[in-house]
């Protein structure tokens, strides 16, 4: 017989009452023990009644165990995978289309134009703020060439203004201003030739 778990609380609630009992008077705990053998005489008696007594009814039943299913498990299947593997898929449905050309030849003419501020900056030698615009707009132009640079070709445009870049950096940290503004200037070039190729 199972009992419901309100039912066992309760049972457990009324041993505990009445086994607590026992610690109230010497007297109504003899009287108590006459009638039955149930109760302790002492704590350690007591919370070894009161354990053994609340996990016989609190603890749930083996038998109460849901049994005779069988398992649930879907298998996989190879033939649905083939299937799903090779369905065309619509490319207007996709949610990346691909690089925004105008938002991409946006950021590469705004970071062209601040090649010439290098050269400026290179001749007044103002060295931390050519480091600064070489790792601001000029490191994310590298960014945004290498997001649009599909071709062979436009690759290897872009290794080149890579390169030209690396350029300014090598003159800027020999605080060399003569071969900073011809390197800017080798950029600016090398910068519309990849244009030219990546945006046929």
């Amino acid at each position: 017989m199972t009992l419901s778990n309100p039912l066992r609380i309760l049972l457990v609630a009324v041993a505990t009452l009445q086994s607590a009992s026992c610690f109230v008077s010497q007297r109504s705990c003899t009287q108590q023990q006459t009638k039955t053998k149930l109760y302790a005489n002492n704590r350690r008696d007591f919370v070894r009644t009161v354990v053994a007594g609340s996990s016989a009814m609190l603890i749930p039943s083996i038998a109460n165990a849901k049994g005779g299913d069988s398992a649930s498990i879907v298998m996989p299947n190879y033939i649905e995978f083939l299937i799903e593997k090779n369905k065309v898929v619509d490319p207007t449905t996709l949610l990346y289309q691909g690089p925004d050309i105008e938002l991409q030849l946006k950021r590469i003419g705004e970071a062209g134009a601040r090649l010439p501020e290098v050269a400026a900056l290179a001749e007044e030698k103002k060295w931390s703020q050519v480091q600064g615009i070489i790792t601001g707009p000029l490191g994310t132009l590298l960014q945004t060439m290498n997001n649009v640079a599909n071709a062979k070709e436009a690759a290897a445009a872009a290794k080149t203004v890579k390169q030209d870049l690396n350029d300014i950096n090598a003159a800027s940290q020999r605080k060399d201003s003569a071969l900073c503004i011809k390197a800017a200037g080798k950029a600016a070039a090398d910068l519309e030739k990849f244009v030219n190729i990546a945006f046929k």
